[in-house]
């Protein structure tokens, strides 16, 4: 494996922290405290982002934000990957359809980012925003690796034969179920410490902890029981990419307690439904076994 640019690895922590945080603006030390980067080198850095367009600094205040060249390239990706235009027009549908929050989600290496979000954040929901990155461990990401080869995605599981079971649940159904849990709970108030300090390992190290938990938990389920109510989390579906990868995920969250399974299996099919609209519209491929 190539040695990682630190220079450039710098450059897309604070592109990356600026895009969480798109209303924001911070002064040179907040960045270099809250990336964990020396306050010379991140002067440097800055320099060159902001002279290349990407970051804006105030004259007065002397703090940094987005520049207008990151839309230029956002444009391009837009143009590049037709599939997230598509999934934000659905998301928009299904939100206003179901009353629910909807989020669309890629995966970015081995993380899942936030891409786009539709409705009114729900108090049982996951305060997700664009921009956001999750670590994709366990039970995270099922949705994605369910059509891959998911052996290492496994191995960092507590139980790899139950998420392997969870995994043939989501093909069979085309759809993700994940139920409420302390342990989802804590993820969620982790993460929003951590989209303000990116760069705490401590807090890194909660989350791998947090995440631990929850696929011990039974946070993801393989199947559903008719007649029982389940206090759900989140439900996703896949956008499939030309070579039949998931691509994108859209995911439903905020929902009230105590749902019946068939209104659960309702809304995972409603979801599935929209991501084979897109996987369609976008030139995808809908893998054999899905």
């Amino acid at each position: 494996m190539a040695r990682p640019a630190l220079a450039a690895t710098r450059a897309i922590a604070v592109l990356n922290f600026l895009a969480a945080h798109p209303t924001e603006e911070f002064t040179l030390s907040d960045l270099a405290a809250r990336l964990d980067i020396n306050v010379a080198s991140a002067h440097g850095l800055l320099g060159v982002l902001t002279d290349a367009g990407y970051v804006v600094r105030h004259p007065r205040l002397r703090t940094y934000a987005l520049g207008p060249s990151v839309v230029a390239l956002g444009s391009a990706a837009l143009e590049r990957h037709a599939a997230i235009d598509h999934a934000r027009d659905e998301a928009r549908r299904l939100s206003e359809e179901l009353d629910l929050e909807v989020a669309v989600t890629a995966l970015a290496g081995d993380e899942i980012v936030f891409l786009a979000r539709a409705g009114e954040h729900r108090a049982r929901g996951i305060a997700v925003h664009v921009g956001q990155r999750v670590p994709l461990v366990p039970p995270l990401g099922a949705v994605f690796v369910a059509w891959l080869d998911a052996d290492a995605w496994l191995a960092r599981s507590a139980d790899p034969v139950a998420m392997a079971a969870v995994l043939e649940g989501v093909r069979v159904r085309g759809y993700s179920v994940a139920l409420e849990a302390d342990a989802r709970r804590g993820l969620g108030s982790v993460l929003d410490h951590l989209a303000d300090v990116p760069g705490d390992a401590s807090l890194r190290g909660s989350i791998a902890e947090l995440v631990g938990d929850l696929g011990r938990a039974d946070y993801p389920v393989d199947s559903l029981d008719a007649g029982r109510t389940y206090d759900v989390s989140m439900v996703a579906a896949p956008v499939f990419g030309p070579s039949g990868e998931a691509l994108l995920a859209l995911t439903l969250l905020g929902f009230e307690p105590a749902l019946p399974a068939e209104r659960i299996a309702a809304c995972g099919e409603r979801v599935r439904d929209a991501g084979l609209v897109v996987t369609k519209r976008s030139n995808g491929r809908v893998p054999a076994a899905a």
